[in-house]
Parts: structure tokens; C-alpha cells; sequence
């Protein structure tokens, strides 16, 4: 699949950033798999769903999803992109990189990704929502 841009991460993109810098400080970039969507969850492992199969209503929300007051783009949505995808993308921007294996993936946040993060804390520190966060 093809990596998303940052200009169109939406809240999926930014608050698993959020949750990467948090693992980071915290638990020495381990991500915890049951708080993440992940549409392939082998039986028995689970997620922040339990154990059931895929649904595309939980797919990545891009930019412009949510609509002020109106219902939700639809056409922003990625119906099979779940958080490990995301992952790549924000590995791709350049974000964060995985330092550990595909079986382990241990996280690290660059640069660039603390300097995004730090935008992000103080977006959200004002009162805004994930979903309405942007570089541009």
C-alpha cells in the first residue's frame, strides 16, 4: 500500500504518534498490540476489539473525516488501513523508526517526530482534538 502523506493524517495517524512518544518514555518503545487496530490479529492475541474479525468502520481516518457538525467524509476513510499501517506511514515521514524486529517492533522517536509530538501535546494542551491537528 502506499504510504500516506502527512498532510493527510488524521486523528489515527496523530494519536498513535502520541501513543509511540508515550511507549517511548515509558516503556522503552514497546507498543502494547491490545491497544492497537490491527486487522490481521492472530486468534487468541486480541486487540482493543477482543478477538473478531476485521470491520472496515475501523479503518484509518484521514484528514477531513470528521466534519464540523456534519456527517463524517466517508471518502477519508481507509477501510483496510489499520495502525500497523499507520506505523509505516509515520516510519515513512520520518516521524519515529522501528528499532526492533517484525515479531518485536520497538520504537524510537527522531527528531523530527519529538519536534511534530511536541506541536501535538500543545495542540491538544489548547483544548483541540487530534482529528484537527495539522503541519501545513
Amino acid at each position: 500500500m502506499n504510504n500516506i502523506q502527512p498532510k493527510d493524517f488524521g486523528k489515527d495517524h496523530w494519536s498513535l504518534l502520541a501513543y509511540v512518544e508515550t511507549r517511548c518514555v515509558d516503556y522503552e518503545g514497546f507498543l502494547d498490540k491490545k491497544h492497537l487496530r490491527i486487522k490481521n490479529q492472530a486468534v487468541g492475541n486480541g486487540n482493543i476489539f477482543g478477538i473478531v474479525e476485521w470491520e472496515p468502520k475501523w479503518g484509518t481516518r484521514l484528514s477531513g473525516f470528521f466534519r464540523d457538525g456534519k456527517d463524517n467524509d466517508m471518502n477519508r476513510q481507509l477501510p483496510d488501513h489499520d495502525d500497523l499501517d499507520c506505523l509505516e506511514d509515520l516510519e515513512h515521514a520520518g516521524y519515529i523508526k522501528n528499532i526492533g524486529t517484525g515479531f518485536t517492533p520497538i520504537y524510537e522517536m527522531t527528531k523530527t517526530g519529538n519536534a511534530i509530538a511536541s506541536l501535538l501535546r500543545q495542540h491538544k494542551q489548547d483544548g483541540k482534538h487530534y482529528a484537527t491537528f495539522s503541519i501545513q
